[in-house]
């Protein structure tokens, strides 16, 4: 029985003259966070939007959550969309709508509901959730950072999505709220059931949510395994070189 909700083999993707994910192999099992490392410009955004189906790949196997998007149709594509969850660097709030609001758009415009009971209890569990519960009629301007990347995660989990991908969820955080938003992934997790694709820079934030890493070099994955796996000592300099700019003062 294959366990695997995303299982993508001999990924390539280029743009023009340049060559960007080169053979790209990737399995992400049920209920596991996966980190996904690599420096700026190495296909992270990329093989993102390969998962989500927003690009094509120019060949390979890629298959998510038993769709394979090398042949799925366009009513096949809004149903797995459907089952994903995306949580943006910025939140991508609407500045124009409440909280509450912000996390009922995909509930009235995805799963068609209109019921206002329905709406308001499925709005105070997910708030319930991420603990902001008394930021429901704010606007999203009068809330922090933290809260922000919160009231974000709550609109990814009111669709109760069986994945989630996060793109640099503890990016211009301040150390305590990056340590909040790392537990909450966590939380959603147990909660939820939900697999997740971390991207990160943060070590801390890979170290604290992934049950396994994988290290985007040069087109390829060079290095996977767990946190202390993948920083052992005869890891390659280009690995190395994460650990020391998290770690390692100038």
């Amino acid at each position: 029985m294959n366990n695997s909700v995303i299982d993508i083999e001999k990924l390539y993707k280029s743009f023009g003259d340049l060559d960007v994910l080169k053979g790209v192999n990737l399995k992400v099992d049920k209920g596991e966070n996966l980190v996904v490392l690599g420096k700026s410009g190495t296909g992270k955004s990329v093989l993102i939007k390969i998962i989500s189906g927003l690009i094509k790949a120019d060949s390979g196997k890629v298959n998510v959550l038993g769709y394979d998007l090398n042949t799925v149709s366009k009513e096949e594509l809004i149903e797995l969309r459907m089952r994903m969850g995306f949580c943006f660097q910025n939140s991508a709030l609407y500045d124009s709508m409440t909280i509450a609001e912000n996390i009922q758009f995909p509930l009235r415009h995805a799963n068609k509901i209109t019921n206002r009971k329905e709406l308001e209890e499925k709005t105070d569990r997910v708030l319930e959730a991420v603990g902001l519960e008394q930021t429901k009629n704010q606007m999203p301007a009068e809330l922090s950072g933290g809260q922000r990347k919160r009231i974000g995660i709550a609109r990814t989990i009111v669709m109760n999505p069986e994945l989630i991908l996060y793109d640099e969820p503890t990016a211009g955080l301040d150390p305590i709220t990056c340590v909040e938003i790392n537990n909450l992934i966590l939380e959603v997790r147990e909660a939820y059931k939900a697999s997740s694709i971390i991207i990160t820079h943060d070590l801390a934030c890979a170290k604290q949510t992934g049950d396994r890493m994988a290290v985007l070099l040069d087109g390829q994955f060079r290095k996977e395994g767990t946190f202390s796996e993948v920083f052992s000592e005869d890891s390659e300099d280009k690995v190395k070189q994460f650990y020391d700019y998290n770690f390692i003062e100038a």
